[in-house]
């Protein structure tokens, strides 16, 4: 049976126009529910740009200028060729550093945001996930970078320097990307104090404009999953006894893969130089 005051009609013919009680704490729960989801969804953002950013940009962007620069010292009647990115082989201007630079930048976002995805995943101690993450990195993206039909790896030698740079750039990614997430992520990191936590992103992004595109990306699939990812059927799913041992198997796959890729790039390139 209810009372006057639980039942709305009641109250609403008593004179009494003042919500249930009940309904006001739900409606404060559902507010505080809401206020936390968006927090989350800026926290996991501001992880991906501070973190992801400037180590794209210092390992893909600077370092990929570097290795370039020593490439184009090593090789012998390159300058004026324009490479297989478009870039002309001996030409160093703002602009193209400027372009190589932001590509770092979207690098960092797309690499911090899959070794969000890679974490839960790994095994061992910290030193041989850090170690595993690099592997994976250098053997996938390695075999993406490297090619043999193109003039790239064809015409800046020595052929090996060029294959290692481009292998071991995105392997130092892997192995720098991890210690950036996690650290970013600390609450006593400086990164996260009250200004910082919302400048720093600001910043990061309008230093490199293009990125924002990403962090748009970012966002519809990180509120998409925070918002699937209480349901039954997905937490299911995650506590899953075989679950664990897929995704495992599915990453390494992956890697295989990548190395597999690579290792025949690699003797293509062989026979051709």
């Amino acid at each position: 049976m209810t009372t006057p005051a639980d039942d709305p009609i009641s109250s609403v013919a008593s004179g009494n126009t003042e919500p249930p009680a009940g309904d006001i704490a739900g409606a404060r729960r559902s507010a505080i529910d809401g206020q936390r989801y968006i927090r989350d969804i800026g926290e996991e953002l501001r992880v991906l740009v501070v973190a992801g950013i400037p180590v794209g940009v210092l390992v893909a962007g600077i370092g990929s200028r570097l290795a370039m620069l020593l490439l184009r010292l090593t090789s012998t009647d390159v300058a004026g060729i324009e490479s297989d990115d478009g870039f002309t082989i001996g030409e160093v201007t703002l602009s193209g550093t400027y372009n190589l630079l932001i590509l770092g930048a979207a690098v960092g976002i797309i690499g911090a945001g899959a070794y969000q995805w890679v974490r839960p995943w790994l095994l061992g101690p910290t030193w041989f996930r850090r170690l595993t993450v690099g592997a994976g990195t250098g053997a996938v993206v390695g075999s993406m970078l490297i090619h043999a039909d193109g003039i790239d790896f064809v015409v800046l030698t020595p052929t090996w320097l060029a294959i290692g740079l481009f292998i071991a750039l995105p392997a130092l990614f892997g192995v720098l990307i991890g210690p950036a997430v996690d650290r970013v992520e600390q609450p006593t990191s400086w990164t996260a104090g009250r200004r910082t936590r919302w400048l720093l992103p600001v910043l990061l992004v309008a230093a490199f404009p293009p990125s924002l595109t990403l962090v748009l990306v970012a966002a519809v699939i990180v509120a998409v999953w925070f918002a699937v990812r209480s349901a039954a059927i997905v937490e299911w799913i995650r506590q899953a006894g075989w679950f664990g041992y897929a995704v495992r198997a599915f990453w390494l796959f992956v890697a295989a893969a990548g190395l597999v890729a690579l290792v025949g790039d690699v003797n293509d390139l062989a026979t051709i130089t």
